[in-house]
Formats: structure tokens, sequence, C-alpha cells
């Protein structure tokens, strides 16, 4: 009788060279809580999984050279679903490793370390996931009960059904 006998395994074969240009979903391997900078600006170092390479980013918050205001944590915290419920809150720490989203990637020229020279994947910006429910200007509908039964004669009428239903109606 034949039958499968373990050898082990392939080892996995190291992929060359960067990911293509595009959209991909990641999963947030690791990270360091941000750190402030001499300038102010705070520092979130982050190592994410995409399709089963290693892509080191670090999205930073505070004051672009020009005077602008940025936010490049708050787009990671939003597009991995790790954002605090209200502004001014802190952020969960402890639930942002293994936390997925999506971002998208381009390919550089890395201009220091052991990568100097090579192409290498950099994480051009993460995409927002779409919310879902009423937005603050929209608020959610509600209708009183006599607006309902009308709406639910004129529907049973559509679909030739009785305008009335009585409980001894029911089959069962």
């Amino acid at each position: 009788m034949n039958s499968y006998r373990f050898s082990g395994g392939e080892q996995r074969r190291p992929v060359s060279g960067p990911l293509a240009e595009g959209d991909y979903g990641f999963e947030v391997a690791e990270y360091q809580e941000p750190y402030q900078k001499a300038n102010g600006n705070w520092v979130l170092k982050v190592r994410l999984t995409i399709q089963g390479q290693t892509i080191f980013d670090q999205p930073w918050s505070g004051e672009t050279t020009q005077g602008e205001p940025r936010d490049g944590i708050g787009e990671f915290l939003l597009a991995c679903g790790r954002a605090p419920k209200n502004k001014g809150d802190e952020p969960d720490w402890g639930k942002v490793e293994g936390a997925h989203g999506k971002c998208r990637l381009k390919v550089e020229t890395a201009q220091m370390g052991a990568l100097a020279g090579k192409p290498v994947n950099r994480v051009a910006y993460y995409y927002r996931p779409k919310e879902v429910g009423p937005t603050a200007s929209e608020q959610p509908r509600s209708y009183t009960p006599d607006e309902f039964a009308k709406a639910r004669k004129e529907a049973a009428k559509q679909a030739g059904g009785p305008s009335e239903m009585e409980p001894e109606d029911i089959p069962f």
C-alpha cells in the first residue's frame, strides 16, 4: 500500500525584486508606538506584510516644511480600522498589530542601507475604507406608524395581495 511520506516540505524561495506598483491589501506585522522628532513631528514605524513580502513604512504627523498640517498616522489608522472614535482621543495601540487595510505601493530606488541603489517598494498612500450608514449631514429616516401602514397597504395592493392582513389569513 503506497501512501504519502513527509519529506520536509519546500523552502520558500525569496521573491526577487519588489512587487509591481498598484493596490494591495496589507496586514500590520509589527509597529512601534509613535515618537516625536526634534522638529515636533510624530513618526510611527510599521512593518507591513503584503503578499508574503515585508514592506516598511513610517507614516508621520505634524507640519510640512511649508507649514501645512499633515496627519499621515491618522490616515494609516483609518485605513486599518484602528482610528479612535473621536478626534483628540489616543488610539488603542495594542490593537494595531494584526490589523488589515489597503494601500497603494510604488517602486523607488533605495537611497541608503543594504539595498541602496536597488528598487524597493514604498507605500504611496493608504486607502480609507468606505463608511457605511448615514453621514452627519444625512439623518436616518423615520416614519410615523400611519405613514408605515399606508406604505404597507400600497405595497400589498401593487403585489396583488389583500389590503388588510388578518391573523386568521395566515396558513399555519
